[in-house]
């Protein structure tokens, strides 16, 4: 891809994502996206199909990005670093979705759209979450291997879908009814009160 098709490509999704965070997905037209990308129409439709694809791009580029800084590729974690690294990274998602509302708002709209019953966001969202899910088990696995968890009633998967849910509740939350720090310091004490537990046993 030429430099100036690759330079049109992001001013549209850049423009989508904007759009989509400020109106979501049925309230963000093609009209919108191509004027504030400044690209024709038919610019937008040699990059992308319909709004549909446009949305999955934008959507999967989030994702990607907030999942590389989480779960850098080819991650390996020993026991003894467990507690930091889920702090860390935890604590730098927050700082993100605080920093960046754009961002905090693209995925408000779609677990919305999903919960009104949209079929195609149902489908996005259930995608989404079982890659994150299924790359963080295999973190969780080589840090806590065995029986360990199971001798508390909890699998892997569980563990991961909980710190998941709690993360989401957080997020969602900030500089609403918490504040950024107060956000951290609950993961903090979420982290430290499960892992620190798990950790500790024989």
């Amino acid at each position: 891809m030429a430099e100036e098709g690759r330079e049109a490509r992001k001013a549209i999704l850049r423009a989508a994502r904007e759009g989509f965070a400020a109106r979501g997905f049925y309230g963000t037209s093609m009209e919108y996206i191509t004027r504030n990308a400044g690209v024709s129409k038919g610019a937008v439709y040699w990059y992308f199909p319909g709004k549909w694809e446009v949305y999955k791009a934008v959507v999967a580029e989030e994702a990607e990005r907030l999942k590389g800084i989480v779960l850098p590729p080819g991650l390996e974690l020993p026991p003894g670093e467990a507690m930091d690294f889920f702090l860390t990274r935890g604590e730098r998602l927050i700082d993100i979705f605080a920093e960046d509302p754009v961002c905090r708002l693209l995925f408000v709209h779609l677990q919305l759209e999903a919960m009104r019953g949209r079929e195609e966001m149902i489908e996005l969202v259930t995608t989404l979450r079982a890659s994150i899910t299924e790359d963080a088990i295999s973190v969780i696995e080589a840090v806590f291997p065995g029986n360990i968890l199971t001798r508390r009633g909890i699998s892997h998967r569980e563990l991961v879908n909980m710190f998941v849910g709690i993360l989401n509740g957080i997020i969602l939350n900030i500089e609403l009814t918490i504040t950024r720090e107060e956000a951290r310091r609950n993961w903090r004490f979420l982290i430290r009160s499960v892992l620190g537990g798990i950790g500790n046993e024989p």
